[in-house]
């Protein structure tokens, strides 16, 4: 019978590649040109958040809206169901309370993972840069463990070669269990806002939130 490991449970915090500073609204960074492309903070941290803005777009029936913050512009979430919308609009600056969750899941290299429904190659999620607020599943074969703050992986279906650096010491033990074929599948959620209100008088942010 063959074993998955699953190493992080959704909206958990644990990423191989975050930095302790890292928030899901920045941007990661790429490190100077090398043999394969050097990345870090590819993948977002899973947990709780706030973010600050103006309420561009509000659709209560579909359960989703758009905030434009100062740091990241325009940025879509998902409305968790019981949310009260009773007391904001568009145009309203807002204080939202929101979600993310971040998964791995290990594989040995047996599993044949051509069926899993991944939405950005490794390619992607490195050239874009990063991860973005939207949904994403990526699904990678590991092809090089150099030591405990690197790995080298390719898309599960092949093609080039990045290194993911892990920057964050206490990430790092995690790194060790990784093996040479294994292949990692990551999902991310959307940011899902669970508490949204305005802020100021009128909501219009004057005197804050």
């Amino acid at each position: 019978m063959f074993s998955y490991r699953l190493f992080l449970a959704a909206a958990a915090t644990l990423s191989f590649t975050c930095a302790t500073t890292f928030s899901p609204l920045t941007r990661p960074n790429q490190a100077e040109a090398q043999a394969n492309p050097v990345v870090a903070n590819v993948i977002p941290d899973g947990g709780h958040y706030a973010a600050q803005g103006k309420l561009q777009a509000l659709d209560p029936a579909a359960m989703t809206l758009r905030l434009v913050t100062e740091k990241a512009g325009p940025v879509p979430m998902v409305i968790a169901p019981g949310t009260d919308l009773s007391d904001i609009s568009v145009g309203d600056v807002a204080d939202i309370q929101y979600t993310r969750s971040v998964t791995f899941v290990l594989a040995d290299r047996s599993i044949d993972v051509a069926s899993v429904p991944a939405t950005t190659s490794v390619g992607q999620a490195v050239r874009t840069p990063g991860i973005g607020p939207e949904p994403a599943t990526i699904v990678g074969r590991i092809v090089k463990v150099n030591g405990i703050d690197s790995f080298d992986v390719v898309n599960a279906d092949g093609g080039g070669i990045y290194t993911i650096k892990v920057t964050n010491p206490a990430r790092q033990q995690s790194v060790k269990m990784l093996k040479v074929g294994d292949s990692l599948t990551v999902s991310v959620s959307p940011l899902i806002a669970t508490s949204i209100a305005k802020c100021g008088v009128f909501g219009m942010g004057l005197f804050g939130c």
